[in-house]
C-alpha cells in the first residue's frame, strides 16, 4: 500500500474517532442537564392558581376576573386564544393573591353550570409550570376577518384590462362546455355570454 493511501486511511479513521467522541460527549452533556433538571426541586408558589375549563362562549378576561373576585384578590387571568381567529378557546387560568383561596374557589366552582356549560375547575399543582410565565404568553393576537376582506377584494373597482381578462375567461369556459356537449352527442343550444355581449 502506498504512503498516500495509508495517509488517507489514517485521516479517515481519525475523523471517525473524533466524530464518535464528540457524539458521546454531547450525549453525556444531555444526560447531565436532564439529571440537573430532575434534581432541582420546584419552588413553592406564593400564589394560588386554578385552571378553569369549559368556559361559555363570550366569556373574556375582564368578566372572569370580576367573577372570581368574590373569592379573593385576583392578580391575573389568562385565557388561551386561537391564533387564527383570536377567539377564546374555552379554558384559562386564574391567579389569586392568597394561596389558600385557590382550593376554596375550585371546590365551589367545579361542576358549576354557567350559560349551559358545566365548568371544570382544578387547583394547579406545584409540579405544573406557571402559565403566567409561558414564553410568548403575553403576546397580543388580533382578529382578522378574512371573509370580510374577501368581499372587499371582490367588490373593488376593476380596471378595463381586468374586465377584458375576466370576459375572455368566461367565453373560453363557455366554448369548452359547447365542445364537450358536441362530443357527447348532445344537441343543446343556449344563448350564453356571447349573446349577452352582442345585445
Amino acid at each position: 500500500m502506498s504512503t498516500k493511501k495509508t495517509q488517507k486511511v489514517i485521516g479517515k479513521t481519525q475523523k471517525i474517532v473524533e466524530k464518535q467522541s464528540q457524539e458521546s460527549s454531547n450525549k453525556e452533556q444531555k444526560i447531565k442537564t436532564k439529571l440537573n433538571r430532575l434534581e432541582q426541586q420546584p419552588q413553592e408558589r406564593q400564589n394560588g392558581i386554578i385552571y378553569v375549563g369549559h368556559l361559555p362562549y363570550g366569556f373574556v378576561e375582564e368578566g372572569l376576573k370580576e367573577y372570581f373576585t368574590q373569592f379573593g384578590d385576583v392578580l391575573g387571568v389568562k385565557l388561551f386564544r386561537s391564533k387564527k381567529t383570536n377567539r377564546v378557546q374555552g379554558y384559562g387560568f386564574v391567579k389569586f393573591a392568597d394561596k389558600e383561596v385557590a382550593p376554596i374557589a375550585a371546590q365551589a366552582m367545579n361542576g358549576y353550570l354557567m350559560n349551559g356549560k358545566k365548568l371544570t375547575v382544578n387547583v394547579l399543582s406545584e409540579q405544573h409550570p406557571d402559565p403566567f410565565k409561558y414564553k410568548h404568553g403575553n403576546q397580543k393576537l388580533f382578529f382578522i376577518n378574512w371573509s370580510e376582506k374577501a368581499v372587499e377584494e371582490s367588490n373593488k373597482e376593476k380596471s378595463n384590462e381586468q374586465i377584458v381578462k375576466e370576459l375572455q375567461k368566461l367565453l373560453a369556459n363557455e366554448e369548452e362546455k359547447r365542445l364537450k356537449l358536441k362530443e357527447l352527442g348532445i344537441n343543446y343550444t343556449f344563448p350564453g355570454f356571447k349573446e349577452q355581449l352582442k345585445a
